[in-house]
Parts: structure tokens; C-alpha cells; sequence
């Protein structure tokens, strides 16, 4: 694509994790049984008014303030005019003239370390529509009202992007805001995080924007790389042959990687906006603003800086730890736990060691068991009961990273289950001393190597020492053991 320029700006919808819907108190529930949370507001009934749930507000603000643009202190709603069978009142509630936050900017970073500044338009607040589910075998389509009305947040962007990598990029820094913000669990597959990609090619070097699409039904980062390569080369192809871009919406097919014309694309007078007459305007005052200023997090790229200036944790490490919420506060609250104050030495020690557990088997344990971060029963109560055992010698590596395996699943206390199962380490010096006798006497060849100078065999006779032990012998005392007793052997 020598001769165009990939032209790209995104429209992402965040469905909003409130216990009610935005403008009425139907609970805010995925997947319960269709229609089952609806009311007359949902179902545009006659005379059922929309009260604005000041929740929405709250999440909206706070959003706003992570993507640094200015708040309007008195925002407010219109309604946009459609008709579609997912849309039971026939128009969204929606924020044209007004919208809560205008401007603002997101820093992303893509693999190859280049950064990108991406400008917000602007953010506003809606509600959402239903769900379409189609059966082309029996010729129907049916309707699921319980997503209409649920509270989203749109977040339309300036056409900054150039590639994919930034596009899934910019994507990974609202999640990381929703998720740390604490507003929406940002799954893309449960249609929590949505994006709209509009594209357009121009020629290279060249300001003036070409005619852009609109790509629908994006549930996932390979559906959205998929996409934009496909509609970049198509709309090449069309303008390659001398044609025109079509201003239209398209939906990408995911069994065939193409996307098709959904409808020609909507003008701004078509949805005949006007202001919403059965609400009012949203009024911020400072002190409300200046309260919620007060309760932001401290966000993912700020915390990594802080691992890795305070505890010594690699780039690597501290990414895997900040990229779910849920990830660093079992991190910061189990070494919160496990640490004696002053003892700066002692705690980057503890949080490397820390560090090295929820990195390794607690991200292979979610990989393996397809669970999302946070949902393991691991508590930082539990999790430091086990490590402050293995610190203390009273259990083996082995033993503390099976039953931190169990724990995943498991309420259990690590100190209740390690005595119940007997598998605190022996330190019984003739218990000890039998089993390494018992295997010197089975062991003839790794003996052999071992006293004829292959000092590797000596490891292979510790291993089956264990073994005999069950995993519950002392490391330490088994290796003395084993070398003066092969050192009586040799002689």
C-alpha cells in the first residue's frame, strides 16, 4: 500500500458495570434468561419516564478525568431518532449538542516501543439497545430486551490512527482505564468493550481525508487486525480501479474474514436529533468533581514505574502484575502482609519472590484453567500464610506450589491443610538417614558415577531421596547426609 495511507478513528462503547440500568432500576445483569429484565422504561411503554441513574454520572466523570479533557459542568441528553426491532422506543437517549467531556488525549505505546498521541473528540452518555439473535433456518429473528437500557459511555476519537497495533493498543488503555476505574469488566467477547472502526485511505503525503466505512460486530483484537487489513486492501482495490469509496456501515464476518454492507451510512439529519424533554440538563459543581479527583486510582503505568524503582521487579514482571487490578492488589496486599517494616532489604527480597509466584504459576494456572484474572479464591491472607512457610523452612517448594494450585479453586488455609496432610518437612534425623541408606543400597549406578566423579549424580540420588520422602524431607539436611555418606564409601 505504497500509494495510500491508512486513515483510522474509533467510536468504543464501554457498557457500564452499575448495579441499574441508566434510566431506570432494572438490575444490570449479563445473561439472564431473555427479556427477563426488562420494565416499561426498557420497553418504551406509554407514559413510562427515564430517571437518570446518578451512578452513570459517577463512572462517566472519572473516565473523563483519566482521559484529561474538559468536563462539561451542565451536559445534557437528546434523543436520536431511529427505527430498528432491537430498539423498543424507536430512538436512543443519547448526549449531540452536549456531550459530558470534550477533548482530551491517550499516550499508547505500541510493541515496537513508538508512541502515538491519540486526541479525543469527545465522551458522552447513552443507553444502550437490545439484541437481535437471527435463525436463518426457521426464517425468524428474535429480540432479547435486556441489554436495552443498559448505561454505556462512547468514546469517539480524532482519525489519529495509522495501523492496527495502535488501534488494539488504544483499546488496551480504555480497558486498562475501565478496569482500574473499576466501571466495566471490558470484555470483549460479552460485548462489555465494543469498537467501531471508521477507515478511509488517502494518498500518501497528502492532508485532505478519503471516504471512510464504518466496521460493525468487532468482539475481539483478531477480529479488529482482521478487519482493518481487509477493508484497507478492499478499499485500495476500489480506488486502484478508478471507482468511489461508498459511504457505508459494514459488518465483519468472522467465518469469512470480509466485511459486508450492513446500510448506507446515516447522516446527522436523518436521526433528527433534538433535546431529550423528559430530562435534565447534568450539572457538575466543583466539589463533586474535585471529590471524585480525590478517589482515582493510581493507574497501570504509574504503579509498573513503581515496582520497578521500588522493589527491583523487571519491565516483564511489572507489566504482568499491573495489567489486571485484580493481579496488583493480591501483589501489594499479600506483601503488605508478609513485610516487617523497615526491612527495605527483606521487602525486595519478598516482593521478587512474590513477584515470581503470581507470574509464573498464577498466570499459568488462569492460562490452563481459561479463567479471567481475578477470579481465582486466592486471598492475600491465604497467600501469605503459604509463602511465610516456605520462608520459614516448613514446607517444600514442591508442597507450597501444589497447594497454591489448590488454593486457586479452593477457600483453604494453608496452614490447616499442610498439618492435616502431613506434609510439613521431616526433620528427623533417623527417619532421614534410614531412606538415604535405602537408596544408596538401590541407587548402585548413580553411586557408582557419583564416586568415580560425575558430581551430577549426586542430584539424581537427592531426587530419589525426596522421593522415598514423599517430597517431604529437608533439601538441605538430605544433601549432608548424602555426601558423608558417600564420602564413607569412597574412602
Amino acid at each position: 500500500m505504497n500509494n495510500y495511507e491508512i486513515v483510522m478513528g474509533l467510536e468504543v462503547h464501554i457498557e457500564l458495570a452499575t448495579r441499574h440500568k441508566i434510566f431506570c432500576r432494572c438490575k444490570n445483569t449479563f445473561a439472564k434468561r431473555p427479556n427477563s429484565v426488562v420494565c416499561p422504561v426498557c420497553l418504551g411503554l406509554p407514559g413510562a419516564l427515564p430517571v437518570l441513574n446518578p451512578e452513570v454520572v459517577s463512572c462517566a466523570v472519572r473516565m473523563g478525568l483519566a482521559l484529561q479533557g474538559e468536563l462539561d459542568r451542565d451536559s445534557r441528553f437528546d434523543r436520536k431518532n431511529y427505527f430498528y426491532p432491537d430498539n423498543a422506543t424507536a430512538y436512543q437517549i443519547t448526549q449531540f449538542y452536549r456531550p459530558i467531556l470534550r477533548g482530551g488525549a491517550v499516550l499508547v505505546q505500541t510493541g515496537d516501543g513508538h508512541e502515538t498521541v491519540i486526541r479525543i473528540h469527545e465522551m458522552h452518555m447513552e443507553d444502550d439497545a437490545g439484541k437481535l439473535t437471527h435463525d436463518p433456518e426457521n426464517h425468524v429473528s428474535l429480540v432479547d430486551f435486556n441489554r436495552k437500557g443498559v448505561p454505556l459511555l462512547e468514546i469517539v476519537t480524532e482519525p489519529d490512527f495509522r495501523d492496527a497495533d495502535q488501534v488494539i493498543a488504544f483499546l488496551e488503555k480504555i480497558r486498562m482505564f475501565a478496569l482500574y476505574l473499576g466501571i466495566s469488566d471490558g470484555k470483549l467477547h460479552e460485548g462489555s468493550l465494543r469498537a467501531d472502526v471508521n477507515l478511509s485511505l488517502r494518498k500518501a503525503g497528502t492532508d485532505e481525508l478519503g471516504v471512510r466505512t464504518e466496521m460493525k460486530n468487532l468482539n475481539s483484537f483478531v477480529s479488529i487486525r482482521r478487519a482493518i487489513a481487509y477493508e484497507a486492501k478492499r478499499q485500495e482495490e476500489v480506488l486502484t480501479s478508478g471507482e468511489k469509496v461508498v459511504f457505508e456501515t459494514r459488518r465483519f464476518d468472522e467465518a469469512t474474514g470480509t466485511t459486508k454492507v450492513m446500510r448506507t451510512k446515516e447522516e446527522v439529519m436523518d436521526y433528527r436529533y433534538f433535546p431529550e424533554p423528559d430530562l435534565l440538563p447534568v450539572h457538575l459543581s466543583e466539589a463533586y468533581i474535585n471529590t471524585l479527583k480525590e478517589q482515582m486510582p493510581e493507574f497501570a503505568p504509574e504503579k509498573s514505574m513503581r515496582y520497578q524503582s521500588a522493589y527491583g521487579l523487571t519491565e516483564e514482571e511489572a507489566r504482568i502484575l499491573t495489567k489486571h487490578p485484580a493481579t496488583a492488589q493480591l501483589f501489594e496486599k499479600t506483601l503488605e502482609l508478609w513485610t516487617e517494616t523497615g526491612a527495605s532489604q527483606l521487602t525486595a527480597r519478598r516482593a521478587k519472590s512474590l513477584a515470581s509466584r503470581i507470574c509464573g504459576d498464577l498466570m499459568y494456572l488462569c492460562r490452563e484453567k481459561q479463567a479471567e484474572s481475578g477470579t481465582w479464591k486466592i486471598t492475600p491472607e491465604a497467600l501469605c500464610e503459604l509463602l511465610k512457610m516456605q520462608e520459614a523452612g516448613t514446607i517444600t517448594a514442591k508442597t507450597a506450589r501444589d497447594v497454591f494450585a489448590l488454593m486457586f479453586d479452593k477457600d483453604i488455609r494453608p496452614m490447616v491443610y499442610v498439618n492435616e496432610n502431613h506434609l510439613l518437612i521431616t526433620k528427623d534425623e533417623d527417619a532421614l538417614a534410614s531412606a538415604v541408606d535405602a537408596v544408596i543400597k538401590a541407587q548402585d549406578k548413580s553411586v557408582s558415577d557419583y564416586l568415580s566423579g560425575n558430581e551430577k549424580a549426586l542430584w539424581h540420588l537427592l531426587g530419589c531421596v525426596m522421593k522415598e520422602t514423599n517430597g517431604q524431607a529437608d533439601p538441605a539436611a538430605v544433601r549432608q547426609l548424602l555426601l558423608a555418606k558417600l564420602a564413607q564409601l569412597k574412602g
